[in-house]
């Protein structure tokens, strides 16, 4: 497994492909303690007037900084380019632990959350995760051991997040009651004015 992991990483840091590099490098930027995804729940919050997707994610990325930090602490893994000559990093190398992927471990929490918070756009979602997490193996940070199980680590932490906003039933969906309810309040000033209109008409 180590020399599989070292055979990858290490090819794709010698990449360094003109437009892919520049790409990977913006992926691990916005990635980095869940900017993005925090940034597109206190949208989606907005849009709905309602706090509980913000609160969730931000849940999600808070529980993924300290559970894969603490993971990070207890492995003790090199990073690779510290282990291999030949893995040239494309970005400054972190100070911490390989073990699991930092960026893998949120974006898997937040994306397993947003899942849930916006279905319509599941696709872009997951996409966008999986963007970040293959970015820390391109930049030759991680090894893709470390994206896989920081991976499996956020879906885990993601759903956890979720067990417990049903459980304390917070509806942080599209289709919950609050959005029904929305719904219904800007509906109906027209509703009563199309009423009072026909009633008008029949006299």
């Amino acid at each position: 497994m180590q020399a599989l992991d070292h055979r990858i990483v290490a090819w794709f840091s010698g990449l360094d492909l003109p437009l892919v590099t520049p790409l990977m490098k913006l992926a691990s930027a916005v990635g980095a303690d869940g900017i993005v995804f925090v940034g597109i729940a206190f949208w989606v919050s907005l849009a709905r007037r309602r706090i509980a997707p913000a609160v969730a994610v931000l849940a999600a990325v808070f529980a993924s900084q300290l559970l894969s930090s603490l993971m990070k602490d207890v492995v003790g893994r090199a990073r690779p380019s510290v282990t291999y000559a030949d893995v040239h990093p494309l970005v400054p190398l972190p100070d911490t632990s390989s073990m699991p992927s930092g960026h893998a471990w949120i974006a898997g929490a937040a994306a397993t959350v947003l899942w849930v918070v916006i279905p319509a756009r599941r696709a872009w979602v997951v996409g966008l995760a999986a963007l970040i997490a293959l970015s820390r193996v391109y930049l030759g940070v991680h090894y893709p051991s470390d994206v896989l199980v920081g991976a499996a680590g956020g879906v885990a932490t993601g759903l956890l997040v979720l067990l417990g906003a049903r459980l304390v039933h917070v509806h942080i969906g599209p289709d919950d009651d609050g959005d029904r309810r929305q719904d219904r309040d800007v509906e109906a000033p027209g509703d009563r004015d199309g009423e009072v209109q026909r009633a008008a008409e029949r006299r």
